[in-house]
């Protein structure tokens, strides 16, 4: 049967086992060290017709080694004050048969998070007393006492390696954490930061295209009003075709939002339709010259002449191509103008809009002006564009001797960036 759990299920469910087989040996070794240790020190004790208060001290270390190890966490550090402070009583007369629980006992001390570094450093001095005490009560030689130094300052060596592995370790997890969850919050952001581009992109849309659309109908029924019914009719027809590209458009905004449709199908769903002929499609019945509505080519230009089909008036100066601007801030640009344009149709329909490009050193100004005030999304919107440049580029939009302008100064390409281009004119070849 396949294994169903996926490679860090696997990693992880090995490294459990290896940490079982890893505690396990070491159980297993301890309880050997504390059978062969308390073997040794009852029959040499025995031999040796050892003191009554060395049986004790050497019992109650063995004992506190037994309780450190199989015992509950709480008392692992008492356990270990045990092993040295009793161990160290029963050092010199084992002739160093019960340093083993001391050292050990100090590498307890030195490796505990809970307890300051020096500690272990303080009960190793204390045991080097007690046992050179010892050891000048009943004459043992000085090399016994260096010995038992030197293994105390083993233990201590020991506990406080482990100690800092231990706080390595915990810093090494805290940061693979936390690189984890700024991971995870830079996706968070790059998700917000999409839906908020998409949702700009279906305002735009929907506000171009259905106030376009407002305008259009109002036309055709100004037009009935008159008897014209001639020019009404055709004015129906370029608000439906209006209405169709507007809900192509909108379609394809919103499966941007949508993980389940491939990008071909998103794009191309409703010119395939209205390739086969579908009835159901919104532009199947609309012949192709009623599709006036809909700007030819693309740029600056492109959203002025479909203003002027919508029925808006637009007075223009200057270079509307913008070939010194890049290309990702001429697109930021044209979205700023089209939302300008959309406002001025819907608060200031049949009044005339002003659009001025004007080069400034190494700038250009993209200047839109409209006698009536707007706000909304799409101004918020069009700031926001400007932001994610991450350039000098600016915008501005507020009410100025009676007129709603929006001035927007965008830097010019540099010479280097823009294939093509000749560095004496800064116009193309």
């Amino acid at each position: 049967m396949s294994d169903l759990r996926g490679p860090e299920g696997r990693d992880a469910g090995t490294d459990s086992a290896r940490g079982r087989s890893r505690a396990g040996l070491s159980v297993g070794l301890t309880a050997i060290g504390i059978v062969v240790v308390a073997f040794w020190f009852v029959r040499n004790g025995v031999a040796q017709e050892l003191p009554v208060w060395v049986w004790g001290g050497g019992a109650v270390a063995l004992a506190a080694w037994a309780v450190r190890e199989y015992g509950p966490p709480r008392v692992v550090v008492p356990s270990a004050v045990l092993m040295v402070a009793a161990g160290s009583l029963a050092v010199v007369h084992t002739d160093g048969l019960l340093l083993v629980p001391v050292i050990i006992g100090l590498v307890v001390l030195g490796a505990a998070p809970t307890l300051p570094g020096w500690a272990a450093v303080l009960a190793a001095l204390a045991a080097v007393v007690v046992v050179a005490g010892i050891a000048t009560v009943v004459g043992t030689s000085v090399a016994l006492v260096l010995g038992v130094a030197l293994g105390l300052a083993l233990g201590v060596v020991i506990g406080i390696s482990r100690r800092q592995l231990r706080i390595a370790e915990e810093q090494t997890r805290v940061l693979e954490e936390q690189a984890r969850q700024a991971d995870r919050d830079q996706q968070r952001a790059r998700l917000l930061a999409d839906r908020a581009r998409d949702a700009r992109d279906v305002h735009d849309v929907l506000a171009h295209s259905l106030g376009a659309l407002v305008l259009q109908l109002d036309a055709v029924e100004a037009l009935l009003e008159v008897g014209r019914v001639d020019d009404a009719r055709r004015r129906a027809t370029d608000a439906r075709a209006l209405a169709a590209d507007g809900l192509a458009e909108a379609r394809r905004a919103v499966r941007a939002l949508r993980d389940d449709l491939p990008d071909a199908d998103a794009d191309t769903g409703t010119e395939t339709a209205v390739a086969q002929g579908d009835p159901s499609s919104d532009e199947s019945s609309a012949p192709e010259s009623a599709r006036t509505s809909r700007p030819a080519g693309d740029g600056i230009a492109a959203l002025v002449d479909a203003h002027r089909s919508f029925g808006g008036t637009a007075v223009v100066q200057g270079d509307l191509d913008l070939p010194d601007v890049d290309e990702p801030t001429r697109a930021v640009v044209m979205a700023g103008v089209r939302e300008a344009l959309s406002n001025a149709r819907r608060h200031a329909p049949g009044r005339p809009v002003s659009l001025s490009v004007i080069r400034d050193g190494d700038a250009v100004d993209v200047v839109v002006a409209n006698p009536v005030a707007a706000d909304g999304h799409g101004l918020l919107g069009m700031r926001e564009r400007f932001e994610e440049l991450g350039t000098d580029a600016t915008v501005e939009a507020e009410r100025s001797d009676g007129e709603f302008v929006v001035a927007m100064h965008v830097p010019v390409a540099q010479v280097a960036d823009r294939p093509g281009v000749d560095g004496t004119t800064g116009r193309t070849s």
